[in-house]
């Protein structure tokens, strides 16, 4: 395991959280078996959101607690029924988008978004709804991408691969429920930030690397060939051990330039015309949302029983 220096940390509502999460999915006809509902459980999808969102309580804490599930209930429809087909890929995320904008699929998966997609935009600036939407919009169409690749049954080049997981890693939407859920959101014009930029980056690259990692007895296992130990190891001729090695390298790397962004915005922000209490703000946001975003996957990825499935198993 990589050492991070930044403290875990979990909702106290976790427990509550998690013993009425299995109602939302079921309202919308999901889970709809003993056995998906036993697998969704192993998951452990309440303990990703509550350490993700540790400021969050009550129906703020459920609402991550919704999208994690629906994160995972997405990737496994997209393994099981969707994903080698790109068209078909394309007619799912088609109907999951229409609930950016408001509407609302009768599909069961597409309705679900659209459910959390209005309660996640309740009370939010519209900077926050354009951005996030756009994030969510091209989360999902990065899946056809993924499914393209599949239909081929060619590997993605390494460099394509990067480009493409960084939206489908699915971090973006979680660094924007992040903002509503630690009370920090920020203005576009402190978005934009060229500091805040690289570190978003940095989160997610960190998240695939420890993803991709954990994860890898599982895709080579079920034949998945877009992973970035397996990318390494094919582009580079090396062993699986060193390919391992060198993912965890660049882990270190990334968390490294996080950390020194970190110091520089701060120590930059006095004088760049930001105001005492928007510096506060933007150390909240870098603490509360890009911190805990980075230390919750860290933690759920060596916790979660998800990864750690039976052989004839499926998940993501």
């Amino acid at each position: 395991m990589i050492p991070i220096s930044f403290p875990s940390r979990i909702s106290p509502d976790f427990q509550v959280a998690h013993d009425r999460h299995l109602a939302w999915p079921k309202s919308f006809g999901l889970l709809s078996s003993e056995q998906e509902e036993s697998r969704h459980l192993r998951g452990q999808f309440p303990l990703i959101a509550a350490m993700f969102y540790p400021n969050a309580r009550g129906s703020e804490l459920d609402l991550g607690v919704d999208q994690q599930s629906w994160y995972f209930l997405f990737d496994d429809a997209l393994d099981e029924r969707w994903g080698r087909s790109p068209e078909r890929v394309r007619s799912l995320v088609g109907l999951v988008k229409e609930g950016i904008r408001g509407e609302s699929s009768p599909l069961p998966l597409a309705g679900a978004f659209a459910d959390m997609r209005r309660r996640s935009c309740q009370g939010m600036p519209e900077d926050w709804i354009q951005r996030s939407g756009a994030h969510w919009a091209s989360y999902l169409d990065h899946h056809v991408h993924e499914a393209r690749s599949r239909q081929a049954g060619r590997p993605m080049p390494l460099s394509t691969y990067l480009r493409v997981r960084r939206h489908t890693i699915g971090v973006a939407p979680v660094i924007d429920l992040a903002e509503r859920l630690s009370s920090c959101v920020l203005p576009d014009r402190l978005y934009e930030l060229p500091s805040l930029t690289i570190m978003r980056d940095m989160t997610k690259m960190f998240i695939i690397c420890d993803n991709d990692v954990i994860s890898l007895d599982k895709d080579a296992r079920l034949g998945e060939t877009n992973n970035l130990v397996l990318c390494l190891e094919r582009e580079q001729s090396l062993s699986r051990r060193v390919a391992v090695e060198k993912v965890m390298q660049r882990q270190r790397k990334v968390l490294q330039l996080f950390n020194i962004t970190h110091q520089s915005l701060m120590s930059d922000a006095a004088g760049d015309g930001i105001e005492p209490a928007e510096r506060d703000l933007l150390d909240r946001y870098c603490t509360d949302v890009l911190q805990t975003t980075i230390r919750g996957a860290h933690d759920w990825h060596h916790t979660s029983t998800r990864y750690r499935m039976p052989v004839n198993s499926s998940a993501s």
